[in-house]
């Protein structure tokens, strides 16, 4: 089956998500440094797909794991088939170190002998979660109330490419800054035709020269200067989440990136401290790195629950999930965002500022106004560093 072949490495670890949760029958909870609370986990009923409409299948954990169509119960199987491809699907995450993606037949008729066709489409009600984007969905019983509840994860992997929290999309993400200094359109000209040549895959690139970019600008003692989010309703959505100063919050802190650092790796724990150092907002209180922090955390926080950028947000956060991570050692945590400190606290230690596409985000070109000032627009994007 095409859903279930050709997998990466991430969407292989997703398929051992699902096998070692029926296995473990439970997932702990983590601290921020991926540590296991090993007084704080969340017993797993079952776990919920729906790979279309109107068929919900339910896999109910216990020592023999049985399978229901919308109610009915449709197969029984002994817990140990789900261990022993666990295992398998570890084996091949683990062994394979060439391939960009792998496939085992072995595991796709497993997966169709127990009405799994497509391992990324869980279910349709994900939509009543975070934004629609989550991997898996799981009924749970609390470990210290008793209280039954469905939770939607997103399933993260520690063994390859990290993934985005919160994606560029046009110039939707996109933050204007104004250039100040002995600007030309000479110097403009010049800036906007800075390429770096990359092959990739055997074919010659032309790579937007970030670096090359900005530390031009800072040779030429030009700064920048911010103006305002690109679009009225990224600016609404920052101050809806965080106050009036939120968006010059994120745009000093792109600026840092982009401009001080000239695009070099920045953690958002690292531009915080920035923040904390510059005040930007002119905070005439102590502890400005916590105020800061708390400001980034929770912006960081209404993005996973599902703020965008592209169309108004009403504020509302329905949060009952989190983040299951699939550790380089195997084994699995959930990073849960119903203990909200120490699951902001993961993400500020786990995330990084990145350079989109700029062609694609329309981003770090300078042009000019009619008012005959010069412009430049840095576009925001977080990812993961999950890795150590």
């Amino acid at each position: 089956m095409p859903g279930v072949k050709g997998k990466n490495k991430g969407e292989w670890s997703e398929i051992y998500i699902f096998f070692k949760l029926m296995t473990d029958r439970k997932v702990y909870v983590a601290d921020k440094d991926m540590n296991k609370l090993k007084d704080v986990f969340l017993n797993i009923i079952s776990i919920i797909r729906e790979e279309s409409a109107g068929k919900e299948y339910r896999y109910y954990t216990g020592d023999n794991i049985v399978i229901t169509l919308n109610g009915t119960p449709v197969k029984t199987l002994d817990a140990s088939r789900f261990s022993e491809k666990a295992n398998r699907v570890w084996e091949m995450i683990t062994g394979n170190k060439g391939n960009t993606t792998f496939s085992n037949d072995e595991i796709r008729a497993f997966l169709e002998s127990i009405f799994i066709h497509n391992i990324s489409a869980p279910a349709q009600k994900k939509n009543d979660f975070f934004g629609g984007t989550k991997d898996i969905v799981l009924d749970t019983v609390d470990y210290r109330s008793g209280v039954s509840q469905i939770m939607g994860f997103s399933c993260k992997s520690d063994i390859d490419a990290a993934s985005t929290l919160f994606n560029a999309s046009g110039d939707n993400t996109n933050f204007e800054y104004e250039l100040s200094g002995d600007m030309n359109d000479e110097k403009m000209d010049f800036f906007n035709s800075m390429y770096n040549k990359v092959v990739r895959k055997g074919t010659l690139h032309h790579d937007v020269a970030i670096g090359k970019r900005m530390d031009y600008l800072k040779s030429q003692n030009i700064t920048v200067n911010f103006v305002n989010t690109a679009r009225d309703t990224a600016r609404h959505n920052l101050i809806r989440c965080g106050g009036l100063e939120t968006p010059t919050i994120v745009a000093e802190m792109l600026k840092y990136y982009f401009y001080d650092k000239s695009g070099s790796d920045t953690s958002v724990d690292e531009a915080i401290k920035h923040l904390a150092e510059y005040n930007p907002i002119e905070y005439d209180f102590d502890n400005l790195y916590d105020t800061y922090h708390m400001k980034v955390a929770n912006l960081l926080y209404f993005m996973f629950t599902g703020l965008r950028f592209s169309k108004p947000w009403n504020g509302k956060s329905d949060v009952s999930g989190g983040y299951i991570v699939v550790k380089r050692c195997g084994d699995i945590v959930a990073f849960h965002s119903c203990i909200a400190d120490e699951f902001k606290d993961f993400l500020i230690d786990k995330l990084k500022f990145e350079a989109p596409s700029c062609s694609r985000h329309d981003y770090m070109s300078i042009y000019k106004k009619d008012d005959g000032k010069y412009y430049l627009k840095f576009a925001l994007q977080f990812r993961f560093k999950l890795k150590k």
